[in-house]
């Protein structure tokens, strides 16, 4: 546990508070851009069409995504600046989010809900993480997919925030997984997300038929 609150607290900051990115998304412009997650784009027509669940979604740019392409999709996240947003954005587009404020810890995501889920770069603590994971699989309906992309550090085990494709493959219960992959790789996402970056990268199903 010690491990695990060092790995979000520096200069007595809590980055897992909705305090913390309340601020930062309150910002002037979009902090991580409006356009989609790479990955996200690059995967999209694998992905079942349906309802959309996206976790940690912050400022809306890939739920917005999802709901160009015709899904039904919820932008989860606990920072309320953020969602507000997000709404934005939308409605910029000309689209509607439902829009889901809460922590993580509290969520419940539901049984055999989802058609696709995403999570761009939530990054939560070990402990919750694990348990999140075990469940995602059971969170889809069959022929439903996740698509995932969480920063990387290097030799990062099951107790840190940021491990591979391998510890997080083996917490993802119950998924086939078509992409999971390490790379370093050159973010362009705002003005938070720009430069290179080692991440991990899952693409995953949950077994059966839609």
């Amino acid at each position: 546990m010690a491990s695990s609150m060092s790995s979000r607290m520096r200069d007595g900051v809590d980055r897992n508070a909705p305090a913390y990115w309340d601020a930062r998304f309150a910002e002037d412009g979009f902090a991580y851009g409006t356009e989609p997650n790479d990955f996200l784009r690059l995967v999209a027509d694998r992905l079942p069409g349906g309802d959309a669940l996206c976790l940690c979604e912050g400022e809306g740019r890939n739920a917005t995504f999802l709901a160009q392409r015709g899904m039904r999709t919820t932008a989860m996240d606990f920072s309320a600046v953020a969602l507000r947003k997000a709404e934005g954005l939308a409605a910029q587009r000309g689209l509607r989010l439902q829009i889901l404020c809460c922590d993580l810890a509290g969520f419940d995501p539901g049984v055999g809900r989802w058609d696709v889920i995403t999570m761009i770069f939530g990054q939560p603590d070990p402990l919750l993480r694990r348990a999140l994971y075990a469940r995602l699989a059971a969170c889809l309906r069959p022929g439903g997919a996740l698509v995932l992309e969480t920063k990387v550090e290097e030799d990062a085990g099951s107790d840190s925030r940021y491990p591979g494709s391998p510890v997080l493959c083996a917490e993802l219960l119950g998924l086939d997984f078509a992409i999971a992959r390490d790379s370093t790789r050159v973010l362009r996402e705002g003005r938070y997300h720009d430069g290179e970056q080692r991440t991990a990268q899952i693409l995953a199903f949950r077994p059966g038929y839609p």
